[in-house]
């Protein structure tokens, strides 16, 4: 029966929904003994209530008093000056630290911690031996507040502590105020109040045990308790000889519970029950038709909703939940609609200003593209026709009309066919400025003609072939060449220059976002590259110094699409 409750939300509430409206009227039955049963029950609760009343505000006052001290020396200089330097033998702290206890001491021990957990000062008779961890327990719990945080001892005496963080003016811990309550201290603030037939406990908000008038059976007492409390049972002990009265302390959320033996055992009220049993049976059908109407009215919605989480969590974020009710559960559905329409719109918002900067990135690098060339060129064109008078200027200014109107289009790629014969137009260039002291080779297959690259990208490997490698040679030799990889095109620029150095070499290599003094054109066209198609593609560069360097460019196989493709396509 325990695990048909335990399996199903609904199930749990049809059992507390059967046994809310069954139990009152069995007890409405009741002849016998109605009158001494109701009054013993009254008076023993009017009795327990007092009582923890009593305990409350002993409980509430002492921790008033000891959250009231924490707060003042947290925000006492002596103590932030103290904590700062991490000193451990300041006797004006210690002067500080009794004038403003004087009030706790009869019943607690106030110490005070260093940042790394270690006790340095305390009201008690020695200092604990035991350091606190500040990542877990009282000193986490107080570090993540800006008051008192409480929790139950971790000593063998300890009942409970608290705590609270010392910071600085910039709101950095500095150490840890922390306030130990022990077994003896609640004994002296309890005693005399309760009978010494009933049994007070005190748990924290977690059912852990904290305080018992009995500690040789508290703990089985409370871990009863807690079993009954989770199992969505009432508070009673296994004989039914027990009542248990509880109350909450607002400020720690500690539970006060009183434990008073019943006036009527179970053996006497035996008879009573069985006859209240034959008139509760009548009503029996009406209460689990009930019940079920009503646990199957509160629990639909909860696992429609859980239902649109797993969803979420699967990465549905399309998901809607369609409740027609105004309570609780309807304005939970509305805010679960509310908060999956607001992500989903910021991921594709997000997603929309990523693929801009991206673009905006790719455009503002290819604006960038190195044009020192076209400088050189132009000063060859203006001397050449001042003292030679020769027809190569007419040849220059064609070939640089050219290359100048493709970097200026609007296209972001060219087809490798297009960009070699940019190349050619670029050497022809070059060829004049450097009188023919080098050589270019272009070997590339026909079936990579039609392969797309981004706009460019070629020149500035060749341009940085002839510069950096071989424009002090007599004798320079580049050569163009392409071969596949799988999926991937591998264009490479060969030259037997002089070589890269081993610096500049390790800098092209690393993928560094960081823009280099030299070798402008080369990391542009890396990065973008690695824009276009992602971290695997990209320029990678081999020298060995005196002999010569390669350097590759990797991009995806993308072919142009024929224009009649295109037209059959649309």
């Amino acid at each position: 029966m325990m695990s048909w409750i335990r399996r199903s939300f609904q199930n749990r509430i049809f059992v507390t929904v059967l046994l809310i409206t069954l139990l009152p009227l069995l007890l409405c039955n009741v002849v016998m003994l109605q009158f001494q049963v109701r009054q013993s029950t009254r008076d023993q609760q009017l009795e327990a209530e007092a009582q923890l009343l009593s305990f409350r505000e002993d409980l509430s006052g002492l921790c008033e008093s000891a959250a009231q001290v924490m707060g003042d020396l947290a925000q006492s200089t002596v103590v932030r000056s103290v904590l700062r330097r991490d000193t451990t033998d300041s006797r004006i702290l210690y002067q500080v630290l009794y004038r403003r206890t004087g009030a706790l001491r009869e019943y607690t021990r106030v110490d005070v911690y260093l940042r790394s957990g270690v006790c340095c000062y305390s009201t008690g008779s020695a200092l604990p031996e035991e350091a606190l961890d500040p990542g877990w327990g009282i000193l986490y719990a107080a570090g993540q507040t800006e008051g008192a945080a409480c929790r139950t001892g971790t000593g063998a005496d300890a009942a409970f502590q608290a705590a609270q963080a010392v910071r600085s003016y910039d709101g950095s811990v500095l150490g840890y105020l922390v306030v130990t309550v022990e077994q003896e201290d609640l004994d002296r603030l309890f005693g005399g109040e309760y009978s010494g037939t009933g049994d007070l406990l005190l748990l924290d908000r977690f059912w852990g045990l904290a305080y018992s008038s009995r500690p040789s059976t508290a703990r089985a007492t409370a871990a009863a308790l807690r079993t009954q409390v989770l199992t969505g049972g009432v508070l009673d002990d296994d004989t039914g000889e027990c009542r248990y009265f509880v109350l909450e302390e607002p400020n720690t959320g500690f539970l006060l519970i009183l434990q008073q033996p019943l006036t009527f055992t179970r053996r006497a009220l035996s008879t009573f029950y069985t006859i209240s049993a034959a008139l509760g049976l009548l009503c029996l059908g009406l209460c689990l038709l009930y019940a079920l109407w009503l646990s199957r009215y509160l629990s639909d919605p909860v696992h429609e909703m859980d239902a649109a989480m797993d969803s979420v969590r699967q990465g549905d974020f399309s998901v809607q939940l369609d409740i027609d009710r105004e309570d609780e559960l309807g304005r939970l559905a509305d805010s679960f609609n509310l908060m999956t329409r607001e992500y989903r719109d910021n991921l594709e918002r997000s997603v929309q200003r990523q693929r801009e900067l991206n673009d905006i990135q790719i455009r503002m690098m290819q604006a960038q593209l190195n044009p020192h060339f076209l400088y050189n060129t132009l000063d060859s064109m203006k001397w050449m026709g001042i003292t030679h008078q020769v027809p190569q200027i007419a040849e220059l200014a064609t070939d640089l009309a050219t290359i100048l109107r493709t970097s200026i289009s609007p296209e972001e790629f060219l087809t490798l066919e297009e960009e070699l014969e940019l190349i050619d137009r670029y050497l022809e260039i070059q060829y004049i400025r450097f009188e023919d002291r080098f050589s270019c080779e272009i070997d590339v297959e026909e079936r990579f003609q039609h392969c797309l690259i981004p706009k460019l990208a070629l020149q500035p490997l060749v341009e940085n072939a002839i510069i950096h490698g071989v424009a002090d040679q007599n004798d320079g030799y580049i050569k163009i060449t392409a071969a596949q990889e799988g999926a991937d095109l591998i264009l490479s620029v060969r030259d037997n220059g002089c070589g890269i150095p081993e610096d500049v070499l390790a800098v092209l290599n690393s993928g560094d976002k960081r823009i280099p003094g030299r070798h402008l054109g080369l990391y542009n066209v890396d990065q973008i590259t690695r824009l276009h198609f992602g971290p695997g593609y990209g320029i990678r560069a081999e020298s060995r110094p005196g002999e010569g360097s390669c350097v590759r460019l990797r991009v995806p196989i993308r072919r142009k699409e024929p224009p009649d493709a295109e037209n059959s396509g649309s």
